[in-house]
Formats: C-alpha cells, sequence, structure tokens
C-alpha cells in the first residue's frame, strides 16, 4: 500500500510574470535552487544553432562584478555545486547548498544569471572549449550514432540539430550577438524559479524579488512546431570501430499524452535493466551484445522511442532480428500480470528514490512546472501508472512498431552490410 507523501508546495507569480516554486523539507540541512528556462535548442534558427548552449557557457565566465576566476572560488567555497545543463526544451542554473549559506548562494547565482559580462576574451577562450567539446563527441560513438540518427528524423528542424551546435555555427557567435540573444531569452514571464531544501517559501520569494523583480517583460522565444517524423534508413561506415552501432526507432506518444506512462512502462518491460527483454534475451540468451537498451526521446508536442545495441559487424543483422522479435511479441502477446506488476513496482520505485533529496525535488518542481504549467503529486503520478493495463500496452505496441514508421542508423565498419525496409517486418 501507498502512503500519500505530503509536500509543503508553494507557488508565487511576481508581478512582472517570473514564477517562484518552493518545496520545504525540514529532515534535510541542503537547499537546492535553480533558475530555469522554457527555451532550448529547438527555439533556434539554423544560424543560432549551438547559440543557446553557447549562452550557458558563457554566463559562467563573468560577470560586472566577478571574473570566472572568483565565480569558481565563491562556488567552491560553498561546496562547489553550481552547474548548468542545455536541453532541447528547457536551460537549467542550478545550486546546492548548506542551508545556513543560502543567501550567499542565491546571490551568486542570481549574479551569474542577471549580470553577465559578456567580456570577448573570455568568449573566445570559451569558444575554443566547446569546439573542443564538440570534437570529443565526434570521438564517442554513441554521440555520432544519435547525432546522425536525429538529423535524419528530423531534417531542416531545430529537434534535429545538435545541442552543441556546429563548429561553423559556433564560431559565428560573439559578444555582441550573445548579449542580444540573451536578452531576448531571459524575459521574466519564460523563467522559472524553484527551490528546495530547508528553507522558508517567504526568505526564497524575498530573495527572487530583490534579484529578480526588477526584470521587465520582454518578446518571449516560441519554438517551431514538430515535424512528422522522417522514417530512413541510414548507415555510416567509420571502419576502425572494433564494433557496430545500432539505434532503431519509431515516433512515440509526447511527454504531455495521456499515453506517457504507459510509454514508460513499455520501454521498462523492452530494454531498462538487467530483467528486461532485450537485456534477456540478446545478451544473456545469445550473447550477441554487452550494451542493449530502450529510452524514450519525449517532448511537449512529439516524442520518439528508441533502441540501442552495440555489437560485432558480422552479428549485426541477426542483432537487428532478434530486436524484431521482441517487438513482434509485445504486439502478438499481452504482458502478463507478474510482469506488468513487477514493472509498475520498479518505476513507483525509481520515482520515490529519485525524490530522496533536495536536488531531485527541485528538479521534480521545475519540470513540472515547465511541462505542466503545475505540481505533480506523488500519487496522482502512482495511480496513473497503475491505471495502464496489458491491453493498454499491447494497443500501443501496435500502434508505434509500424514497418513503415521506422527509423535505423548504424554506424561502425559495414563493409558489406546492406539493409532494406522490407526487413522491419515485425
Amino acid at each position: 500500500m501507498w502512503v500519500k507523501q505530503q509536500f509543503d508546495l508553494r507557488k508565487t507569480t511576481l508581478d512582472n510574470g517570473l514564477v517562484v516554486l518552493t518545496e520545504q523539507m525540514q529532515h534535510t540541512r541542503s537547499v537546492s535552487f535553480g533558475v530555469f528556462v522554457r527555451t532550448g535548442s529547438r527555439y533556434e534558427t539554423a544560424e543560432q544553432n549551438g547559440l543557446t548552449h553557447f549562452l550557458e557557457h558563457a554566463l559562467f565566465k563573468g560577470t560586472r562584478k566577478r571574473s570566472a576566476l572568483q565565480i569558481a572560488k565563491d562556488a567552491d567555497v560553498l561546496g562547489g555545486n553550481l552547474n548548468a545543463f542545455t536541453g532541447r526544451e528547457i536551460v537549467g542554473f542550478h545550486n546546492e547548498v548548506v542551508d545556513e549559506d543560502l543567501v550567499r548562494g542565491f546571490e551568486l547565482l542570481a549574479d551569474l544569471v542577471t549580470a553577465p559580462a559578456f567580456d570577448p576574451a573570455e568568449l573566445d577562450k570559451e569558444r575554443n572549449v566547446i569546439l573542443e567539446e564538440i570534437k570529443m563527441t565526434e570521438d564517442t560513438p554513441d554521440d555520432v550514432l544519435f547525432d546522425v540518427f536525429f538529423e535524419n528524423l528530423y531534417p531542416n528542424h531545430p529537434l534535429g540539430r545538435r545541442v552543441l551546435g556546429t563548429p561553423e555555427t559556433v564560431a559565428t557567435f560573439r559578444d555582441e550577438r550573445v548579449a542580444s540573444y540573451y536578452e531576448d531569452l531571459f524575459s521574466p514571464e519564460n523563467v522559472v524559479l524553484a527551490a528546495a531544501g530547508n528553507l522558508k517559501h517567504e526568505q526564497i520569494l524575498e530573495l527572487a524579488a530583490q534579484y529578480f523583480g526588477a526584470l521587465t517583460k520582454r518578446h518571449a522565444a516560441v519554438p517551431a512546431s514538430a515535424p512528422p517524423p522522417t522514417p530512413h534508413i541510414t548507415l555510416r561506415r567509420k571502419k576502425e570501430l572494433e564494433q557496430s552501432h545500432l539505434v532503431l526507432g519509431v515516433p512515440c506518444p509526447s511527454l504531455l499524452s495521456e499515453e506517457f506512462y504507459a510509454t514508460g512502462l513499455l520501454t521498462m518491460i523492452l530494454g531498462s535493466g538487467m530483467s528486461s527483454r532485450l537485456f534477456q534475451s540478446l545478451r544473456e540468451e545469445r550473447g550477441l551484445v554487452y550494451d542493449v537498451y530502450a529510452s524514450a526521446n519525449q517532448f511537449q508536442d512529439t516524442g520518439f522511442f528508441q533502441i540501442y545495441a552495440g555489437t560485432s559487424p558480422d552479428r549485426l543483422s541477426e542483432t537487428i532480428n532478434a530486436i524484431l522479435a521482441e517487438l513482434k511479441r509485445l504486439k502478438d502477446e499481452p504482458v502478463s500480470a507478474d510482469e506488468l506488476q513487477r514493472t509498475r513496482g520498479r518505476m513507483r520505485a525509481s520515482l520515490i528514490l529519485s525524490l530522496e533529496d533536495s536536488g531531485s525535488r527541485l528538479s521534480a518542481l521545475a519540470g513540472n512546472e515547465i511541462v505542466e504549467r503545475r505540481f505533480i503529486p506523488l500519487e496522482e503520478t502512482v495511480a496513473r501508472i497503475e491505471a495502464v493495463t496489458a491491453e493498454d500496452l499491447q494497443r500501443l505496441a501496435n500502434e508505434i512498431f509500424r514497418p513503415a514508421a521506422f527509423a535505423v542508423t548504424a554506424l561502425g565498419n559495414l563493409k558489406g552490410f546492406k539493409f532494406k525496409r522490407a526487413q522491419l517486418a515485425c
């Protein structure tokens, strides 16, 4: 039996439109807080590709009163948990401190976000850092594989472009352009300020008003609508690789779909964990792979279900056939009551464990507000997981695992390997 969990949550919207969310956790000494922006790489034009990620880096390169080195020193004194990330639909800047250091930590993060210097010399150095980051991904087969997969899945659309950008676009990001883009993005009605831990809502609200209350409303960027995914078969030869890397995917429900939780359960059953069907069939029973998994890349208006496997070049066809056999089994046979209940239990446990510290609570607060514009209580999530039936999963499998919808990318020593859509029957 699952006991209803109480959340001490509060939400206030400042006069300028900025949302302030808090959750008080009296059992901890930490406070996690962050500034999250409803933006990301899918808001970019082709010429701007990578500019959101570049801006994330640029904010750490000095403010009007702190150098990049001083930012690093001040962060380390507080525990060194100041960080940031860029996704396709969200950008976040966050910090975690001991409760007694909240004011100092908040001021540091606020200075970082609201008063960037955009010093040309510092931006030149960071541009080189990002170019090295791009080179690093080119040396990582998994990264290359998924980049190629999405480029062909959403051609000529921001969702298909790399979050990091390209060497050509990154080279054009100079101080004036970066500053102008910053002004476009950091409109207060586009920003969520969230905090979780040993705090009081009134204190966070006071700090938010002090450091963010003067921000004025500006035009907020609007993302390009998602295009229909493009089914494709893409073979990229890289003969120096010892393994062939494969990703096979189909469109799936979005983050806001009623079938979001059914998609999550289907992902777990098929390819999440050592007891999953793909792991047991391809690795444990046949010895075809070392690594195989399923995942779902979901956005607010679209999504994609994907399966990854790495195998020897001479066993690539056998690996694909084994994956398709598992997909066919999901379409033909209802998931057993025992497997469904075990998977529900795994998902519930994963959710509860993910809410054990202030940092994960912060992520949940911000994510719910960015996507749903509300907080989703744990009991609501559990109820929606429990409501998914075996019939729901079988129907969803038949809806999404259609041969005509598949997109396939293979990377590696593919000499002699040929693949046609007719082979995707399942």
